[in-house]
């Protein structure tokens, strides 16, 4: 009886003890775990500012290549739809720009050979901006806007690959 005394008492006075062990393992192991994901997402932000950083660069990079040229030299090819610079024989890439003759810009243009790509814009005499959209592929994609002389906003479309899929304001 006393043996069996005995393991009880041991049971009881040890498996408490035993239990708050495994229990401040498990919250250690927790808190652990909840450091290194931390650490892991640091490492990620980390890692993702340093290749944005790198990217920002390359485009800068880039765009000191990038031609720009006068948009009344550029000419379209009634064969093959697309534009190039004066008399060059191949398609254009770069941005074109005009200006009125008051030095004030007229317009603004991206293309990727030959096709119209990215954002343009034209511009009132007066300033104001007259029409912005984007193109892609040498097809509208993206909003379209138009104002008046006075900067009141008149039209705005929506495009996805040249077809009007919304019109938000007309």
């Amino acid at each position: 009886m006393n043996l069996n005394f005995l393991k009880i008492l041991l049971i009881s006075t040890f498996f408490p003890i035993l239990a708050l062990t495994s229990c401040l393992n498990d919250e250690s192991n927790e808190s652990q775990n909840a450091v290194e994901e931390g650490n892991k997402d640091k490492n990620k932000i980390t890692e993702l500012k340093k290749e944005l950083e790198l990217l920002r660069w390359e485009n800068a990079r880039l765009s000191l290549k990038l031609r720009s040229v006068d948009g009344n030299a550029l000419v379209r090819d009634v064969q093959t739809n697309l534009w190039h610079f004066d008399v060059e024989r191949t398609p254009y890439t770069g941005n074109a720009t005009e200006n009125f003759d008051n030095g004030k810009p007229r317009a603004e243009a991206s293309f990727l050979h030959g096709k119209r790509d990215g954002t343009f814009r034209y511009w009132h005499e007066n300033g104001n901006l007259e029409s912005e959209g984007q193109w892609f592929d040498g097809k509208e994609d993206g909003l379209f806007r138009e104002w008046n002389k006075e900067g009141k906003l008149l039209k705005v479309v929506r495009y996805k690959s040249g077809e009007l899929i919304e019109v938000l304001k007309n």
